[in-house]
């Protein structure tokens, strides 16, 4: 045994003894000696890239702004600038950097490769002040509203472009700009302007330097399809609309030229008139003969007036027609008798919610939800006569269970059996004309139709057609948005948030800052209806919310 451990012993150290012989093996050096990437971070800001490079030849430009960040009071040293860099793993860069670092003056680089290969380099660095503009908006008086646009800022060309739609007078428009708070603007902010001539504004950095900017209006391309430029007409709270009431009796709303009308739902019921252009209150509409009671009040394409009364089971259904807000003498256009031709085993009332699509003294349907089912009752007029005062059952046979009390049927055409959309809290859909079921439907993300929706209405404008969506942002319908929808292709109703061509489907959803809020909306209900302007190069939709105001919007056929 012992002479085994010595063999094993012997033999180990014979095995040392023949590698500590054998050379090492040489390392292969490299020649790259380029620097493949660098930037400038401040102290305390740790790997952070805060300053980019431009590269020209051997040099390497750093520009750095005189604070960071821009608009605090921090003031950059420029003789204290981190630089970091790329270079290969066995070349080395002189001087060293990664610590601060005076660039007052260019600094010489040198980058030395592992076979002793060098490069050069210059490294240059200067502050510079933010003389961009930010923001330019125009704000103006029109048809005694105040509108303002905001400018498409092109730091490219030096243009600060408002796109106004022909007819936009801006004359006399106030300005107001954005730059960085260390800079100072040519113009003060307030400044009344004639903008149908360019104005020019330059910008003044901390340094004394500039960058001089046109002030222009343009007018904008014209499309030949859909919608372009959109913007808030006006909005009021109920508070701010004369004879507006905040105990659920306001419920809907019609328009006629250049005036809105609305439902004070009381028994008689009234109509107050307002300036579609200013919501400025005008006077009281005729009331219809008899006590009648109005939940629902529409107009057509015409402007036409539509003012219905409601009807329980057995009630009396009218509705009169107006030619205009101001008609004196409406005529009695439907007079039906509710006999529950469904057998509704629910509510059945009908009237609480009116639809109407095209011309009443030509061609048009009239659509009348009843209340706790799945029926709409539909009228026809054709060249200007009505078909029957008895209506067309059409029973939804898609829905599972029955509406509540509101619901919405909106027709889509005037000949056959014309589609039409439902509008109820469970579901927004097309529906088959003929057959009564559902073609397809929205879909039901809240972020698209609301915790809650409920009125709509439905257009043509500039080769497509458009349904306006009341969407209500939280389960008691007190405060509520507006949202257009493309509906020419039927395909692309069903397009959810995140699906391509989502945004051509949803063509406008009202910012936050603009929807209506009220303090309770016990019938949980809101209106929509529509208009050409006079050159119908323009179209506005108003949104009205129960106790809560209205709001217009105006879409266009321009874009920038």
């Amino acid at each position: 045994m012992k002479n085994l451990l010595n063999y094993i012993l012997i033999t180990a150290t014979a095995a040392a003894v023949a590698s500590s012989c054998r050379k090492v093996d040489a390392v292969p050096r490299s020649n790259g000696n380029a620097i493949s990437d660098m930037f400038v971070t401040l102290e305390g800001y740790g790997k952070d890239r805060l300053f980019e490079p431009r590269f020209s030849n051997d040099t390497i430009y750093f520009d750095v702004p005189f604070f960071y960040t821009e608009d605090s009071e921090n003031a950059t040293d420029i003789k204290r600038l981190i630089v970091r860099a790329t270079i290969p793993t066995d070349a080395q860069l002189s001087p060293s950097i990664g610590e601060p670092m005076d660039l007052t003056n260019p600094v010489k680089l040198q980058v030395t490769s592992g076979e002793g290969a060098v490069s050069s380099y210059v490294l240059a660095a200067r502050q510079v002040a933010d003389t961009k503009l930010r923001k330019a908006t125009i704000t103006f008086t029109e048809n005694g509203a105040k509108q303002q646009i905001d400018a498409i800022v092109n730091n490219a060309t030096n243009e600060a472009i408002f796109y106004v739609v022909p007819g936009t007078n801006v004359s006399s428009v106030s300005i107001a700009t954005t730059m960085s708070p260390h800079s100072k603007g040519s113009i003060a902010d307030g400044t009344v302007l004639n903008l149908t001539q360019p104005v020019p504004f330059t910008v003044t950095g901390v340094d004394g330097s500039s960058r001089t900017y046109t002030l222009k209006a343009v007018e904008p391309v014209k499309l030949n399809y859909g919608v372009g430029i959109s913007r808030m007409l006006w909005r009021k709270s109920a508070a701010e609309l004369t004879g507006f009431a905040t105990n659920d009796v306001n419920r809907a709303m019609a328009i006629s030229g250049n005036y809105l009308a609305v439902v004070v739902s009381n028994t008689p019921s009234t109509y107050k008139i307002y300036n579609r252009k200013t919501g400025d209150y005008v006077q009281d509409m005729t009331v219809p003969p008899g006590s009648l009671r109005s939940f629902a009040i529409a107009n057509d394409t015409a402007g036409h007036i539509l003012v219905s009364s409601y009807a329980a089971k057995n009630g009396v259904f009218y509705i009169y027609q107006y030619n205009n807000a101001f008609d004196a003498a409406p005529v009695k256009l439907i007079q039906w008798t509710n006999n529950n031709p469904a057998s509704i085993a629910g509510d059945g009332g009908v009237g609480r919610r009116v639809n109407v699509y095209g011309d009443v003294t030509k061609n048009a349907v009239i659509a009348a939800t009843a209340g706790v089912s799945n029926v709409v009752y539909t009228w026809k007029i054709s060249n200007g006569v009505l078909v029957s005062n008895t209506p067309t059952v059409q029973i939804y046979s898609s829905m599972t269970g029955t509406w509540s009390f509101y619901a919405e049927a909106q027709p889509t055409g005037t000949t056959g059996n014309p589609d039409y959309f439902i509008n109820y809290p469970a579901e927004i859909a097309l529906v088959n004309g003929s057959s009564n079921s559902r073609s397809v439907a929205f879909t039901t993300e809240a972020s698209v139709v609301g915790t809650l929706h409920l009125a709509m209405d439905y257009f043509p404008f500039n080769n497509a057609n458009f349904l306006a969506v009341s969407t209500f942002k939280n389960v008691n319908s007190t405060k509520a948005g507006l949202s257009l929808f493309d509906v020419t292709k039927a395909s692309n109703i069903g397009l959810t948030s995140n699906a391509a061509g989502f945004n051509s489907f949803r063509v406008f959803a009202s910012d936050d800052a603009n929807d209506l809020t009220a303090a309770s909306n016990g019938n949980g209900v809101a209106d929509v209806c529509w208009v050409y302007n006079d050159d119908r190069e323009r179209v506005c939709v108003y949104m009205m919310l129960t106790n809560g105001g209205i709001v217009g919007y105006e879409f266009t056929k321009y874009a920038p």
